[in-house]
């Protein structure tokens, strides 16, 4: 298949959306201390707002991808951007907790576009066997977006105010939006003539036992973004080494980057390996290895530390070959479904492990607070609450042996 310009800026603007709506997600990360301090939150609450985003997001996952494959990809990238961009305005402006999470609600809904729509004009405009080759690339330009909403934003928000700088951003979805409604045509959308029942992609998938303990591995490796990167990495290296909010953020920048890296680099190892399996299999282990010593090693230092986490989240990155897995669960006319499936699945990480290490950060802290009344988390409460992660990726790893791989 010949490759051309014009199918290249419908991949372009899916890329510069993806980008945005990671940053509209992770943003809070570097933001947990300040959202405390100025809506009286404490951890639990902060979890529960910033993980209401993955309610709809998970939700809409389907239906964007029903939606992505019946009328094309043009119409889910124009809506999602612009209401992501209403969003992220929303939670710039909000002066109380309720308003925080309806932002979260906004952008949760329009996000979850994001990611198939990539998958669905890949899946068109690209040769089949690079698909998993151009997810990692998509999954690298989506780290960018983390690297924005983590140190970036961490170091401006110092200097300009949250509120200010969130309520900027906001502007480049909606005129992401508009270029996507510009640029990108017709031709992208779906032109089968076939009158087959629109659900027969989520049937496919659901009574594959198989799609289901991919979507869980994907969850599970996804971990190292939604529970660390995304909310409570920040808050854990300040506990542990005594350092700044922008500072602290470095390791959640890193773990942005490399998971970018490991998603390329995943691909790589699969076609290597001639299995996405067993490149799965291989790259877990590495993550709990990397991420156990970093969390529990007492004698590392600050950058032993944040390397660790870095070289674990590029194992990680084989959380992007579950896309590739699903996709050959079903006909190739279900794109968009099986992406929308598979991203349903990984997104629980969000919506279930975020408010749940909050709750067992509360557990942990024993009712301790700091002087200004914030609640006190110590590196304990921490090391205790993430053994969680370990856990889950264990169980994922063990799941995949029983994954029937489909070449």
């Amino acid at each position: 298949m010949n490759i051309t310009a014009k199918p290249f800026v419908a991949v372009i603007i899916c890329w510069i959306f993806y980008l945005f709506a990671f940053f509209a997600r992770v943003e809070p990360g570097v933001l947990t201390n300040d959202l405390m301090r100025e809506f009286s939150l404490n951890a639990t609450q902060v979890g529960a707002i910033v993980s209401t985003l993955y309610i709809p997001y998970v939700a809409m996952q389907l239906p964007w991808g029903l939606i992505s494959d019946k009328l094309g990809s043009r119409l889910v990238i124009f809506l999602c951007c612009t209401m992501c961009g209403i969003g992220v305005l929303t939670f710039g402006l909000a002066t109380a907790p309720w308003q925080l999470s309806c932002g979260r609600l906004l952008i949760g809904l329009s996000a979850a576009g994001a990611f198939l729509s990539c998958g669905k004009v890949v899946s068109e405009v690209m040769p089949a066997n690079k698909y998993a080759f151009f997810m990692g690339v998509t999954t690298f330009i989506g780290s960018l977006g983390g690297v924005l909403g983590s140190g970036i934003t961490a170091n401006l928000a110092e200097k300009l105010g949250w509120r200010p700088l969130t309520c900027s951003i906001a502007v480049i979805g909606i005129i992401t939006g508009l270029l996507a409604f510009i640029f990108i045509k017709k031709g992208t959308s779906s032109n089968s003539s076939e009158k087959e029942n629109i659900l027969e992609g989520i049937k496919l998938l659901s009574i594959n036992p198989s799609a289901w303990l991919i979507g869980f591995f994907g969850c599970a490796s996804f971990l190292p973004l939604s529970a660390v990167a995304e909310l409570w990495g920040t808050p854990f290296i300040q506990a542990r080494f005594g350092v700044s909010t922008s500072d602290a953020s470095i390791c959640s920048s890193a773990i942005f980057v490399c998971f970018g890296l490991g998603s390329i680099l995943a691909a790589k190892v699969a076609e290597k390996l001639d299995s996405n399996k067993k490149a799965c299999i291989l790259m877990a282990i590495g993550l709990l290895i990397c991420f156990s010593v970093a969390i529990y090693a007492n004698s590392l230092s600050f950058w032993a530390c944040v390397i660790l986490f870095g070289v674990g989240s590029i194992f990680a990155g084989s959380s992007t070959l579950t896309f590739d897995m699903a996709y050959k669960c079903v006909p190739s006319k279900y794109a968009g479904t099986s992406a929308g499936f598979n991203n349903m699945l990984i997104m629980l990480s969000g919506i279930i492990f975020q408010p749940l290490l909050g709750r067992l950060l509360d557990f942990f802290r024993n009712g301790k607070i700091n002087p200004d009344g914030t609640p006190l988390y110590e590196l304990t409460s921490y090391r205790c609450s993430f053994i969680l992660i370990i856990i889950v990726v264990s169980l994922a790893t063990i799941s995949m042996f029983f994954v029937k791989e489909r070449k």
